[in-house]
Parts: structure tokens; sequence; C-alpha cells
């Protein structure tokens, strides 16, 4: 059996209760962190939300051989102490003991040894025996004293575990603010594009926006989960997601300015100025590929363009043509749509046609409502 099969054959641990909105948040905001550090890192990978442990790093989004799991994990004031990380909590009913978080970890490990590369424990506060200015460090590098009392710990409620195992196991501290993770994330998320991309122009609020709410998709997915496939399409961003949200902003980038584009446009002075107005505006709202409404009117628009494939009109009449085509639908279908933004819409794919039609490669669902 492949590790991919293994993965979604296993049967995974109960939640032994509710995780609160913010700390859900925490967790797909730390995923990110670690998309950014996995991107450059590896040829290929698979960041999988509430898989198994919290967040699961697979080497590969096809045939992955290996994993990293991370229990994410907050306080508000503090420390992380030995008691806190090996405590067993009473079930619900009363009748037996809970895992550990320690022994979270190493359950991990025994459900995949052969394929378990890291156990890593994460979290905004410092552990109270390991080094405060560390980001990441094996419990098996602390001192010796301590490592023995973490093993004996360890021990006690996984009898299996050894000291190998147990140098498996890693403290993160995680450098997110438990209240304000955003701020420092969207600053890790423009370092990320200009480390792959160099200088270009996009709208950071939107991109960020637009994958933040990918990965607390992927995070609060609980629908069926059968086969590997289903796990990547559910629950896990991959390398090759990032790439297209990559060709997005180089996309946005080369789309000319208006400057470049109102010479060729044959409009009066004011409608002009309106569409000039909205096209402004539209080119970072095309950049956020969340906004169903939205693709729906450009994946229309494509669909006319491509009947005008090899068309002569001028960029005016041509315009015109696909408005007369696209208005209806459009303005049913965009809540306070006007006629200068549909236009500027149409001009921008236009200038950014791809006869294949397509906006949007991740999977569409209808909106509940216009936005």
């Amino acid at each position: 059996m492949s590790f991919a099969e293994k993965l979604v054959q296993t049967p995974r641990r109960e939640k032994s209760g509710e995780t609160g909105y913010e700390r859900y948040d925490y967790q797909a905001s730390w995923g990110l962190a670690l998309i950014f550090e996995s991107h450059s890192d590896l040829d290929d990978y698979a960041i999988a939300f509430e898989f198994h442990d919290d967040i699961v790093r697979l080497n590969s989004s096809s045939a992955p051989t290996r994993a990293r799991f991370y229990q994410v994990k907050t306080k508000l004031s503090g420390h992380w102490t030995l008691t806190s990380l090996s405590t067993q909590k009473k079930s619900k009913d009363g009748t037996s003991k809970l895992p550990s978080f320690i022994g979270k970890m190493h359950d991990n490990y025994e459900l995949f040894p052969d394929e378990t590369e890291r156990l890593s424990f994460v979290s905004n506060l410092p552990c109270e025996f390991i080094d405060a200015a560390a980001t990441v460090c094996c419990f098996g590098d602390c001192d010796p004293d301590d490592f023995a009392k973490f093993l004996a710990k360890l021990k006690s409620e996984r009898p299996s575990a050894t000291e190998d195992t147990a140098k498996l196991m890693h403290f993160v501290r995680a450098d997110l603010s438990l209240h304000d993770a955003s701020a420092h994330l969207k600053g890790m998320m423009q370092n990320f594009v200009t480390s792959q991309l160099g200088t270009v122009i996009y709208s950071p609020d939107t991109l960020y926006k637009t994958i933040i709410e990918e990965c607390r998709t992927k995070s609060k997915y609980t629908g069926s989960v059968q086969t590997f496939s289903d796990l990547i399409k559910h629950k896990a961003i991959t390398k090759s997601q990032v790439d297209g949200w990559l060709s997005q902003i180089q996309t946005t980038h080369v789309v000319p300015t208006w400057a470049d584009i109102a010479s060729d446009l044959t409009y009066s002075a004011l409608e002009k100025a309106g569409i000039a107005r909205e096209w402004k505006l539209y080119r970072t709202l095309a950049l956020g590929a969340g906004n169903e409404a939205i693709n729906r009117v450009r994946t229309r628009i494509r669909t006319e363009l491509k009947k005008l494939q090899g068309s002569s009109l001028e960029l005016t009449p041509l315009t015109e043509q696909v408005f007369g085509q696209v208005w209806s639908f459009a303005k049913a279908t965009i809540s306070e749509l006007n006629a200068s933004r549909a236009k500027a819409m149409i001009i921008y794919e236009v200038l950014d046609y791809d006869a294949s039609g397509d906006v949007q490669k991740t999977d569409q669902k209808p909106a509940d409502a216009p936005p």
C-alpha cells in the first residue's frame, strides 16, 4: 500500500474538543507561513489542514513518501512546561484518559513509522526548558536532564517510545502574534512574492485575502475524504496551486496601464473618464480569484471573445459588441455593477485574452449571493 493510500485509509484520531475560530484562524495563518517556507525548499509539496494533525506537510502532491506533522497550539500568556505538554485530560464521560500533546505527536509516528520525517509542536509562546531564542529546537537537544524527564513522561504514556523516536520531536516557536497574525503574515507574503517574482505591481491585500481564505476553507472542510485525490482537493494547498497564484500576479502585472490603452478608445471624454476610474479599481479586483460573481462574468466575457477570434474590430466597437452580449447577465450577477465597470472588465479580458476561456483553475461553487 502506498503512503498516499495509507494516509486516507488509516482512521483519524477523534478531536477531543471544538477548536475556536481564532485558533482555527491561527492554524491557517501558520500553515500559510509554512507554505511560503516550503515553496523554496521543495520541488513539490502538499500542505494539508486538519488531517491526522493540525497541519501535515507531504513531500509530494501526487505520490508522497515522507511527512512532517505539526500540532499548532496557542496560549494567551506564560510558557509551555513539561507538565502542560504531557498532561492527559479525562474524557468527557470520565472513564478514560485522552492523549497528551506529546502523546498525540508520537501517535502519528506509530501510525506512519516509515514515513514520518518530523513531529513538531508549534506555539506562539516559548517552552520553559528550551532556549527561548530558538525558532526550531529538537527536544533531544535540550538539557540532558530535561530530555530524560521528557522521555520518561513520553514512555509512561506511549511504551513503544524510544530515545530515537523522541528525537523526531521538535518545538517550533511561531513568529506570529495570536491576535494580529495577519499584519506579520502580509509582510512575509510580500517578501515571498518578491523572492519569487522580483518587484511587481499587485494588490497585497487582495492576494492575502484570497489565499488565507483558501487555507481557512481547507482547514474547516468536514466532508468525506475517501481518496488521496479527495485529500488534495478538499484539505490541501499544493505547490502547483501556489505557482498558479504567482502566475496570476505576473499576468496582472503585464496588463497595460490605462495610459497605454486610452488612445485606442474612441468613447466620449466623459464616458472614457468613467471607464478609466473603473479600470484602476478593477485591475486589483481581477487578482481576487475567490470572487465567484466576478469570475462568472469573466468567464462569460471570455466565451464571447472566443466567438470573435479573428475579428478585425477595433477596441471600442469590440468592447461594445461584447458588452451587448454580456450586460444583462453581468448586472444580474454582480451587485451594483455599472456600465463603465462592465466595459473595463471587457477591456481587461481583451488585453489579457486566453483562448482557453479559463479564468480560474480551482473548483468553482455558486455564490450564495452577489457581492
